[in-house]
Parts: structure tokens; sequence; C-alpha cells
């Protein structure tokens, strides 16, 4: 769904135009998401309602960040618009932490502080956000989306083939 999410904001935003062969194509994809989600196993409905919310979200945000990538005028590269970009996003990212997930955190752990694991995380972090940066600046949103839709099919055979999770029929005709 996130592909059909960014190129609907991209075109609401004007970094896309309408093509009715995309939106098409767009309503293929979003069917074959509906049957996937139809035949989960544990499929919750809250769970589903905050996911669509957050790919509404952050395909707002890629869009945006391609409109601070390629505006005219405006000449960041991808290191500098992380650099504004990165503070903003922990600013907004931090109240719905402190609000729920900081409680439950300190009523369920000791509060070890694991220098190493942080560290990594903080560069693998560093670095996806980089890639997305490079990605978008030189192509657009939608074609870094795309790319996403891969990388999920990649992750149903990973969990497939290596973890054993069910994957059933209906899912396979869906992602297919």
């Amino acid at each position: 769904l996130m592909p059909v999410a960014v190129y609907c904001i991209g075109i609401v935003l004007n970094k896309q135009t309408f093509r009715s062969q995309t939106i098409v194509n767009m309503l293929g994809i979003s069917v074959g998401v509906a049957i996937a989600a139809y035949g989960e196993v544990t499929f919750n409905s809250w769970g589903t309602t905050l996911q669509l919310g957050a790919v509404v979200f952050e395909a707002t945000r890629l869009v945006l960040i391609q409109i601070l990538l390629t505006s005219k005028g405006i000449t960041l590269n991808p290191i500098t618009s992380l650099y504004y970009v990165a503070p903003c996003c922990f600013a907004f990212l931090s109240i719905p932490w402190i609000i729920v997930e900081y409680p439950l955190l300190r009523a369920t752990s000791s509060l070890k502080f694991d220098y190493a694991t942080f560290g990594t995380n903080s560069t693998c972090a560093f670095a996806l956000n980089l890639a997305v940066f490079l990605l978008i600046g030189k192509t657009s949103a939608l074609t870094m989306n795309i790319a996403g839709v891969v990388k999920d099919w990649l992750l149903i055979a990973f969990s497939w083939s290596v973890i054993r999770d069910r994957v059933t029929t209906i899912n396979l005709l869906g992602y297919g």
C-alpha cells in the first residue's frame, strides 16, 4: 500500500502527474494487499488501523523529503538534509515514546544501557536514512517504495523458509 499512498500524496503535492494507467496499476496493488491481509492467519483490526495510519504519515514524510531534495532554489544534499530532518524526527518521535513506551519500559525492565547495541543500531539507522535520502534525491519517493515491495517479498520468503512462519494460499495470491 505504501506505493499507492506515495503516488496519491505525490499527486496532491504536485510531485507526481495523474495517469489513469498508473491508478489502475495501483488499484491492482491495493487489491492484492487486501487479499493478502484477508488471508492473514493472525489478523488484528486495531493493528491494521495503526499500520494504515503509519503508511499515510510515512508516505507524506517521503514526499516531503522528495520536495526538499529536488526543489529548485534549494540545494541540500542528502547529508545536509539528514542534518535538518533527523532532529525534527527525534523530537516528534520522543513525544509518543515518553507517553507510551517509557512507562512500560520502566515497569518491566531494569533499564541497563547497552552501548554496543545502541551504537550498532544508531549506525544502521544513519546508514539506512542516508540511503533513503540518496535514493529519493536521485529518483523519487515512489521509486523507493516500489523497491520496498521487493524487500517485502524477500521478507515474506525469509519468514516462510527460515523462521517457518505460516503463509496461506490466499497470502500468496495477494502477494502475487
